[in-house]
């Protein structure tokens, strides 16, 4: 970020200032403040901004960037600041100009919905290097320059900080960026600002709706991403029967549609569950018969959404087709672990009623002997979905062990038994065991030959959050260190 003033920010902005301030650097998060960075003070879910301001300002910052209550008390303090009339928005486009605008220097793909995301962002990632281009990486496992790792805190970062990676990844060559859009990160302008040449929806079931309220709200935040402008591609998956309502309402200027009647079908899938997937994909273009290194049928749809997105962005599908052959096993995302005793044992992030029920399926589907499941409820998100994955999880699995999560600040006992309640009545084995690596150590122990077993919810995750305190926990890690005792 090259160094500026807040007079010279204020008048290229036309935003109104008091005061004036040499500001070298951003940020929205009063601990992060550095000597002459300019503090972005706005109002938050439970604080303001500007509550932190002794903070900021004993840290170095120079001046405040805040609403109009907050540049009240600024007024009063003779500090420096700058008046924002849209909180959310106005930050966004603050952070833009101050790193130069990277996003109109990139090609911006960003990938939406309930389940699938992490997936496809890192599939576009594989599929667009095959073909040439310099890409990188911002969702759930962090962002990422090839192996370069760039600190990221969510899925979608706040703008302060999603403008200061897409300014290294200028800096660094990258011509390409494929980004999850979460639906937080759409309702709360984090990519204001930005005009995506292209964007995926995958799908959307129930989740978030502790912050959402409803899943028609939850609908209108995804849909932001292809309304307004706001991307000139979409390519959406319309046997989701939001997907479908999507193609009803958005605007943008070239829309493409995956699915059963759409402009690219999916035919005859067929998964193993040694680790492969198969499927004959019809499109304006032609007929392609792919085979994906990569287990489960809703990685045919999610490969579809790419191969029709690579399309319509001037790659041959004949080429996309043959780069799918070097793709890798998304971290936690149906990867398979090991085997101990004949039995098969793998890591799912599937923490929905709907993503449990797809990968439950999915295994279900190829015939094990057994089906192990072992799953826990994160606390402090919508709690109306742990009875219905608990009952989903119970009338797929033949044991279902049910463990802790990501309590959070929630007693996990109380979580569990929120689970469990959805398993009464139902004849599966339900064990409870709320270590979650002892839950995951009884579940391998017990594994015969020709069972699976199925850890969900955490996927890549590397930490167990439980009041406050992040513990180092692998799901994958605890399962190799269980076969390699064996």
């Amino acid at each position: 970020m090259q160094p500026t003033t807040l007079a010279q920010l204020a008048r290229e902005l036309e935003f109104e200032h008091a005061l004036d301030a040499q500001i070298v650097g951003l940020t929205h998060d009063s601990r992060a403040v550095q000597p002459g960075f300019l503090y972005v003070a706005i109002p938050g879910l439970t604080h303001h901004g500007i509550e932190f301001l002794a903070e900021a300002v004993s840290r170095g910052a120079v001046a405040v960037a805040s609403d109009a209550h907050g540049c009240e008390i600024l007024a009063k303090e003779n500090f420096p600041w700058l008046k924002l009339s849209s909180p959310r928005a106005d930050m966004a486009t603050i952070a833009a100009e101050l790193y130069g605008n990277p996003q109109s220097k990139l090609r911006i793909i960003g990938v939406t919905g309930t389940n699938g995301k992490t997936t496809v962002t890192q599939m576009m990632q594989s599929l667009l290097s095959e073909h040439g281009s310099s890409v990188g990486t911002i969702g759930t496992l962090g962002a990422f320059i090839g192996e370069y790792k760039i600190p990221s805190a969510r899925t979608t970062p706040e703008s302060t900080d999603l403008f200061s990676i897409l300014a290294e990844m200028v800096a660094k060559n990258v011509d390409t960026v494929c980004m999850e859009v979460s639906s937080h990160a759409l309702e709360l302008e984090r990519v204001a600002g930005i005009t995506f040449d292209l964007a995926i929806f995958t799908n959307l079931t129930q989740d978030h709706l502790d912050f959402h309220g409803t899943m028609e709200h939850y609908f209108w935040a995804k849909a932001k991403l292809f309304t307004g402008g706001k991307s000139k591609i979409a390519v959406i998956y319309r046997d989701d029967n939001w997907g479908r309502q999507l193609l009803n309402v958005t605007d943008a200027e070239s829309i493409i549609s995956v699915g059963q009647d759409g402009d690219w079908q999916i035919t005859s899938a067929k998964t193993e569950l040694a680790g492969s997937t198969t499927f004959t994909l019809h499109g304006p273009s032609g007929v392609y018969s792919i085979e994906l290194p990569m287990y489960g049928l809703f990685n045919a749809v999610n490969a579809s959404l790419c191969l029709a997105a690579c399309a319509n962005l001037g790659i041959d599908p004949d080429e996309v087709k043959v780069a799918f052959a070097n793709l890798a096993q998304v971290p936690g995302r149906m990867q398979i672990v090991g085997q101990r005793n004949g039995a098969l044992a793998l890591v799912d992030y599937a923490h929905t009623p709907d993503a449990v029920e797809k990968v439950l399926s999915e295994i279900r589907n190829a015939n094990p002997t057994r089906l192990i499941t072992v799953l826990g409820c994160g606390g402090n998100r919508d709690s109306s979905k742990r009875a219905i994955m608990g009952q989903v999880s119970a009338e797929l699995s033949d044991v279902l062990i049910i463990t802790d999560d990501n309590p959070r600040f929630e007693d996990p006992a109380e979580i569990r038994s929120a689970i469990f309640k959805g398993t009464v009545g139902l004849p599966t084995q339900v064990i409870e065991i709320g270590d979650r690596r002892a839950a995951i150590n009884h579940a391998l122990s017990i594994a015969q030959t020709g069972d699976v077993i199925a850890v969900l919810g955490k996927g890549h995750e590397l930490g167990q959050e439980a009041n406050g305190v992040i513990a180092e926990f692998d799901d994958v890690a605890v399962i190799l260190e269980s076969l390699s005792d064996a």
